[in-house]
């Protein structure tokens, strides 16, 4: 990303000449979060928006309603607010992952040994609760990293009081490359994962929900599995499900294979839309061109 020579857009006021490295919008459009190569973090607060009124509109200059001039020990490469617009999580290249309370400026979370540099986040809170047991509703933050591991951690409140280094809940291991775009289903049950290593797979994740009994008294979370492998012929670098998500009650196959619709983009400069259940691509948004190696027509995200 270019340089911030002092506004984005007319309005917003850095005071940073370093590149953006990372930014995120809240779900609830309220506030904007900045990562930049000097380390800091700024925290903005979104005007409303305004009808315009012929060819002027209001150029009033918002200054960042918190800074934090240090945010990370290394560049921030990946940041992801969750479903609530609650908490911003920040992952750089050190492989430290940060949980931040955005209202109140503060980290709630640190996750270390990622083994590389944070590829990758997503949150997973369901937003339909009614889809989950009673007391299986929990917060839980998703990365991936250059060591091609994907990590499931709990961000209850009473792990965050537990001492010591957090551990994930799960380790997925199915990529052989960086994974790049990672999304959950709005029930919370599935995870779509896809990288440079040109695959996205399908992970059902709702058994770290149930608890087993080890025979000691004691409990522990049951293991996702890998539902299925999609070959989808791209170094991928952004990936998400559509929606709406109404075909997982409709699919043909059960709930082994739930009939999600997917995005990939990467490499290639092409947006490709694909289906699940018969792991082929619908749709192609742009134009392939054969034997393009320009990066500059490689997509590096997509929302």
């Amino acid at each position: 990303m270019s340089p911030l020579t002092g506004y984005i857009g007319n309005f917003l006021h850095v005071k940073d000449t370093e590149p953006i490295s990372s930014l995120a919008v809240s779900p609830c459009s309220k506030h904007l979060l900045v990562f930049s190569g000097s380390l800091a973090l700024r925290i903005f607060t979104l005007p409303a928006s305004q009808p315009l009124r012929g060819t002027s509109y209001d150029k009033s200059v918002v200054h960042p309603e918190r800074v934090v001039s240090k945010a990370h020990e290394a560049p921030v490469h990946v940041c992801k607010v969750d479903p609530t617009s609650t908490y911003l999580a920040s992952g750089s290249a050190d492989g430290v992952v940060k949980v931040w309370d955005i209202q109140r400026g503060y980290i709630t979370h640190v996750f270390k040994g990622h083994g590389g540099v944070v590829s990758a986040l997503a949150f997973n809170y369901p937003r339909d609760p009614s889809s989950i047991a009673a007391g299986d509703v929990k917060m839980q933050l998703i990365t991936g990293s250059v060591d091609t591991k994907i990590r499931i951690f709990d961000l209850s409140a009473a792990v965050a009081r537990t001492s010591g280094r957090p551990k994930p809940e799960a380790t997925l291991e199915g990529h052989v490359s960086v994974p790049r775009g990672l999304d959950v289903s709005q029930d919370g049950k599935w995870l779509l994962s896809a990288g440079r290593d040109s695959v996205a797979l399908l992970w059902d994740i709702s058994p770290l929900r149930v608890r087993k009994s080890t025979g000691k008294g004691k409990e522990r979370p049951l293991e996702p599995r890998l539902v299925k492998t999609i070959p989808v012929l791209d170094h991928v670098e952004a990936a998400g499900l559509l929606l709406p998500e109404e075909r997982i009650a409709g699919s043909s196959k059960g709930a082994a294979s739930p009939g999600f619709r997917f995005f990939v983009a990467g490499e290639k400069g092409v947006v490709t839309i694909w289906d699940t259940d018969e792991s082929t691509p619908l749709l192609t948004l742009g134009k392939e061109k054969p034997n393009d190696k320009d990066e500059s027509r490689q997509i590096l995200d997509a929302v």
